[in-house]
């Protein structure tokens, strides 16, 4: 056992980045964000099976997103009734035939305030002025992905009040609460890929669509200067206290 423990010291050593990835605060949000990825294009197509699998993966996120929280006593218990309350709305979401427009929007209101709050979280941690970890990275990378996943409950939102919002393609075209189409349409923005096979039509959606491309550059150039200037401060020798120049 003393053996057993000896080694995993040393590779903590060997590789303290990837240990803070693997074993951080945000591992498991990371976690589930690549799982997601991974499964979902596998679910097969028939549109009460995805559509549930959608369902079934935005509950596990929601509550990956709790280990993400700030030590904050208050804010996490408050997220946690939060938390509750959209798994609560979101297990009916999946297991009853709830679909009327003003469900759909209750639960994207509850997610999209939850997501938000959650994002704060992270970023008031990777922005601060400690050392850059693996659990930071790990932060910066899950903070960009939960930013494509809240623009796309804001798609959906406008898709459930105004159907003609977008020109979606049939093969694209989802019940669930928070579509497929509406992540895929988010993430091909985000990264200014853009296919161009799902087409927003309204004015307010262009407009939206236009400033997440452009916050997506942004979050990247800013969170890759803040984290290299973290760097190098941290990595410069501290000068020994009580001593003078000449």
């Amino acid at each position: 056992m003393d053996a057993a423990r000896r080694r995993a010291r040393r590779v903590s050593k060997k590789h303290p980045i990837l240990e803070g990835i693997v074993k951080g605060r945000f591992s498991l949000l990371l976690f589930s964000f690549v799982l997601m990825f991974l499964v979902l294009p596998l679910i097969p197509a028939e549109r009460g099976l995805l559509d549930k699998g959608i369902g079934v993966f935005g509950l596990v996120v929601l509550l990956s997103c709790l280990r993400a929280i700030t030590n904050n006593r208050g804010f996490f218990i408050f997220m946690v009734v939060l938390s509750l309350i959209n798994v609560g709305i979101g297990s009916t979401e999946i297991f009853s035939e709830s679909d009327t427009d003003t469900f759909k929007t209750l639960v994207i209101g509850f997610r999209l305030l939850y997501y938000l709050l959650i994002f704060g979280s992270i970023m008031s941690y990777v922005l601060d002025r400690s050392p850059v970890t693996g659990n930071k990275i790990a932060g910066s990378i899950s903070a960009y992905i939960l930013m494509g996943i809240i623009w796309a409950a804001v798609y959906s939102l406008f898709f459930h009040i105004q159907p003609e919002s977008f020109t979606i393609p049939e093969p694209l075209q989802s019940g669930s609460v928070v579509g497929l189409w509406s992540v895929y349409f988010s993430f091909t923005t985000l990264t200014t890929l853009g296919y161009g096979d799902i087409v927003p039509r309204l004015h307010a959606v262009q407009s939206y669509a236009v400033m997440e491309a452009a916050c997506g550059q942004i979050f990247l150039t800013v969170l890759v200067a803040r984290l290299v200037a973290l760097q190098i401060i941290h990595s410069q020798p501290t000068k020994p206290e009580g001593r003078t120049g000449d």
